[in-house]
């Protein structure tokens, strides 16, 4: 009798240590549904399916589908910005910054990036606070951690007190690399412009855009 109930064991909320397993098993699925099937065409009976969990299981989480989108769009944003494995390559300064550069919108043209980022774009007269949100956070994200790498890189060239490489100007040094350089191909991209051809070009843009941000905080 003992061994028949330990054998059935107990059925309830999975372990701590498997409920993060869980939460990311619902938004791969939820991203490869919304990917595939845009916003209004994704259901969460398919998203839980595809997720093997159950839709409470999904509800007790993300309580509307907009919220578990939110989610989805706020991971990637977060995984694009996360800066920490991203190692400056070159000598000089103006090298290095070109590296980022690139590394920067290579991350951007990621085909889930662009493909979320265009459902967003398209749902956002629905969803106007939802999709400013989540563009404001990543925002902020990308320059807190920019801010860090530029920080890091004005020490080596003992630039750290000089112009806007100041610590109370490195925030808004690091704002305006990204508006310069990141934003414009990426606009590009989300318009629709052959990713192959911008691709090509983004050598060049970044390193032209590098040399007037060095002689405008120099």
């Amino acid at each position: 009798m003992v061994a028949s109930k330990i054998a059935r064991g107990k059925v309830g909320r999975p372990p701590l240590e498997r409920a993060g397993e869980v939460e990311e098993r619902i938004l791969d699925a939820a991203k490869k549904i919304f990917l595939a099937e845009g916003f209004e065409g994704a259901s969460v009976d398919e998203i839980a399916q595809q997720a093997r969990a159950g839709k409470p299981t999904i509800y007790a989480r993300f309580p509307n589908k907009a919220a578990l989108f939110a989610a989805v769009i706020g991971r990637q944003a977060a995984r694009n910005t996360q800066y920490d494995n991203l190692v400056p390559e070159g000598r000089s300064l103006r090298a290095k910054l070109i590296s980022v550069g690139i590394a920067l919108i290579e991350r951007a043209f990621a085909e889930e990036t662009v493909g979320l980022m265009r459902t967003a774009i398209a749902e956002s007269p629905r969803f106007p606070e939802l999709t400013r949100e989540i563009s404001d956070k990543a925002r902020k994200r990308a320059t807190c951690n920019l801010t860090k790498i530029i920080g890091e890189l004005a020490q080596a060239e003992d630039l750290a007190g000089e112009g806007r490489f100041s610590p109370d100007r490195i925030e808004d040094t690091a704002r305006i690399f990204i508006d310069m350089i990141l934003f414009p191909m990426f606009i590009r991209c989300l318009l629709g412009e052959e990713l192959r051809t911008l691709k090509k070009e983004v050598p060049d843009h970044v390193e032209k855009r590098v040399d007037f941000f060095l002689d405008a905080t120099t």
